[in-house]
């Protein structure tokens, strides 16, 4: 049964202090014990004087790390998005690094950091056919063709020609240089109160989108939506207020399969003016 997000699962502390915006954070499982764990990615400001992971063990709650580690990229900024899924089918979660601009090819460029190296040894760098982006594009990856690579999504919030959030996705067959889909969708144009991201909600072997509207909601809390991705984009499968108040850029989104009843869960993580003095998360099923 598809989840409608109106139950909490989890809601903790952890062992992560309190976090800002050179933090970003993802969902995988690292340690292959079904459980997902919580990457999170230190942009700057770092004692190694690179990017850094860490890895909060799910099976702990979040409460133990499994990795601490600097890693083979520089620090990094706003230009910079970060993913965590398995490149290259060997069961380690790898971690992707999208370059936005001021990038040397003139493009968009994806890099991966190999997750069985613990992030010291490159997998893949290469410019796309994807201009340079910016805070206007969300980036996601997942499987679109079922070839067993992970494709990139490409989420166009504003300035459109279709007048409406837009989706490109570039096949990971080919290293990213190849568009499977452009489309317009059934959303309007959307802003930094949108968050997003992309996983199969109904089990029909699509990734779906998954829309998160943080404020300016309606229902007055954090609404959840979904469009099909076996209709392009054109119908909703989903839209719903949860029990979460409005939030802002204090909080960060995830999807994910927490306790694996073929669900797909709502991952939250607000990262500062927390009661519990850590970087906090909940999960919405």
């Amino acid at each position: 049964m598809a989840a409608n997000f109106q139950n909490y699962i989890l809601q903790t502390g952890t062992a992560l202090h309190q976090t800002d915006e050179t933090f970003a954070f993802a969902l995988a499982d690292w340690d292959g014990d079904s459980r997902p764990d919580l990457f999170i990615v230190k942009k700057s400001n770092t004692g190694t004087g690179g990017t850094e992971v860490s890895i909060l063990s799910g099976a702990s709650s979040f409460q133990n790390f499994l990795l601490q580690t600097g890693t083979a990229l520089h620090q990094t900024d706003h230009i910079f998005d970060f993913a965590v899924v398995d490149w290259n089918n060997d069961g380690w979660p790898d971690l992707f690094i999208i370059k936005k601009s001021n990038t040397g090819t003139g493009s968009t460029e994806v890099s991966i950091l190999s997750g069985a190296s613990n992030f010291q040894d490159y997998l893949l760098q290469t410019g796309t056919p994807l201009h340079q982006t910016d805070e206007s594009f969300a980036f996601a990856l997942a499987d679109w063709t079922g070839d067993g690579k992970p494709d990139l999504f490409i989420i166009k919030k504003s300035n459109t020609g279709t007048d409406s959030t837009e989706i490109s996705i570039l096949s990971g067959a080919s290293s990213f240089q190849e568009y499977l889909l452009q489309t317009g969708t059934v959303l309007h144009q959307t802003d930094h109160s949108f968050d997003f991201a992309v996983a199969d909600w109904n089990n029909d072997g699509w990734p779906d989108l998954v829309i998160i509207k943080k404020n300016n909601t309606d229902t007055q809390s954090t609404e959840v939506s979904v469009l099909s991705g076996a209709m392009n984009f054109q119908q909703y499968l989903l839209q719903t207020g949860t029990p979460q108040h409005e939030t802002d850029h204090n909080f960060t989104f995830t999807v994910t399969d927490w306790n694996k009843q073929d669900g797909c869960d709502l991952a939250i993580v607000k990262k500062g003016q927390t009661g519990t003095g850590s970087t906090e998360i909940s999960i919405l099923r």
